[in-house]
């Protein structure tokens, strides 16, 4: 799935969009992102990172606790993400527990934050509104490029966060 981003002023606008396209709401979610980044200087957040996700309010039919490593591959418009490792856990403390055993020597603490989105269909692709700590974003999802292209001028989008979203995230929260 590749994936765009940008941060907006205000959901309103957005959410009009959503309603004319008869977009389908799929519900509305709460995530605690807590990032690791890797402890080889050659790897920095822009490629990889260790993600433990804790899901308070879940939407998707998945445990309330994941552990990912997320690497970014750029691409024309937006990104793809590859997670070579993923693992879903019911407890934050056995997740922490896995890192510590697999990945402490791997990763390190970088910073967390939290959002709470709403996520909507439209056709075969998606679009999440989300409010991370008091920053209005959208976040764009197709299968393809021009799936992408087309959600972008659906929404008049033109500055998209070029690469991974979390260093964006990290700058924009001064973290």
């Amino acid at each position: 799935m590749l994936e765009a981003r940008t941060f907006i002023r205000s959901l309103e606008v957005s959410r009009n969009i959503l309603a004319e396209e008869k977009a389908v709401f799929r519900g509305c979610y709460a995530i605690r992102d807590i990032i690791f980044s890797s402890r080889d200087a050659s790897l920095p957040l822009e490629k990889v990172f260790l993600r433990l996700r804790i899901i308070p309010q879940n939407i998707w039919s998945e445990k309330d606790v994941v552990v990912s490593i997320k690497e970014t591959e750029v691409k024309k418009v937006g990104k793809n993400s590859v997670i070579p490792i993923r693992k879903e856990f019911d407890t934050e403390e056995e997740a922490k527990a896995f890192i510590e055993e697999k990945y402490a020597k791997k990763f390190q603490y970088a910073f967390e934050f939290d959002r709470i989105g709403w996520q909507y269909d439209i056709g075969d692709d998606q679009v999440d509104l989300e409010d991370i700590e008091g920053h209005k974003s959208i976040e764009f999802k197709s299968e393809s490029e021009e799936g992408l292209q087309r959600l972008l001028a659906l929404f008049s989008t033109k500055d998209v966060i070029t690469g991974s979203s979390v260093v964006e995230i990290k700058k924009i929260l001064h973290l």
